[in-house]
């Protein structure tokens, strides 16, 4: 099977980073993005020593931006998947403590960034009557207890988005779904802090307790960022093709309590 096309934000990282990886070792040709220059040049020094990766330093809450990046991967190929995982956590913050700003950074940079991504990508693929679009949700857009108030509901906003672009977009090939990770070891909570600044605390939530883990994760650990990127890769195989519009949850069992 010839190279697939695959764009992936939030890639200098953790599960992005893990997706990236997939992928590579699948043979595609991916484009990974992030906003951290540093963070994108790393993870494409890594996968370079596997196969073909490209960087791209990207701010997803950038419509044009964004629709440069999604060009970038469809040049000299056809875009095959887009990977939505660039996103922040908001430090556990409830009502109180959120404040309009902190609420219109983490909307701005995992829901509408979410959803330029979605629009960039559905425009490359539409025409060519395939594709597949992964949206990076999480536990908390089901569970409010799982984060804070800005980022549960960010969450909770991908799915419904998903859910309604799956109906657009199944008449023409293209499918679209949410994969939700739980408690996942992962460099959010810094990377968070260098985005947020202090915005937010972000040594707070379910992630920093192992009483917590023990008691809502039936499976009694954390997760792979390795596991979220199986299940992407997955969705974006030929054995996938009649999934769309649905949330498949890597959560231990978390969602099972």
């Amino acid at each position: 099977m010839a190279p697939r096309s695959v764009a992936v934000t939030g890639g200098g990282s953790g599960i992005g980073r893990a997706i990236a990886k997939a992928f590579v070792d699948h043979g595609d040709v991916v484009h990974v993005a992030d906003i951290s220059a540093q963070r994108v040049d790393e993870t494409v020094r890594e996968l370079s020593n596997v196969g073909e990766a490209h960087g791209h330093e990207l701010d997803v809450t950038d419509l044009q931006r964004v629709e440069r990046f999604v060009a970038a991967a469809d040049e000299g190929g056809e875009l095959a998947v887009f990977v939505n995982c660039a996103g922040v956590f908001d430090g556990y913050a409830g009502v109180g403590e959120t404040s309009a700003e902190l609420w219109r950074r983490i909307i701005d940079v995992n829901l509408t960034g979410c959803f330029y991504g979605c629009k960039a990508a559905s425009a490359a693929m539409i025409p060519r009557r395939s594709g597949r679009i992964v949206n990076i949700g999480s536990v908390a857009g089901r569970h409010g207890g799982a984060d804070g108030l800005s980022y549960a509901a960010s969450k909770a906003g991908i799915e419904g988005m998903t859910r309604r672009l799956a109906i657009d977009l199944g008449p023409h090939g293209v499918t679209a779904n949410v994969v939700a990770p739980g408690v996942i070891g992962t460099d959010i909570r810094r990377n968070s802090a260098e985005v947020l600044g202090d915005l937010v605390d972000v040594d707070r939530g379910v992630g920093t307790s192992k009483e917590k883990m023990d008691w809502l994760i039936p499976i009694g650990r954390p997760g792979g960022a390795d596991e979220v990127a199986a299940t992407v890769l997955f969705l974006a195989s030929d054995a996938a093709a009649y999934i769309t519009g649905q949330v498949l949850r890597v959560d231990g069992g978390w969602d099972a309590t």
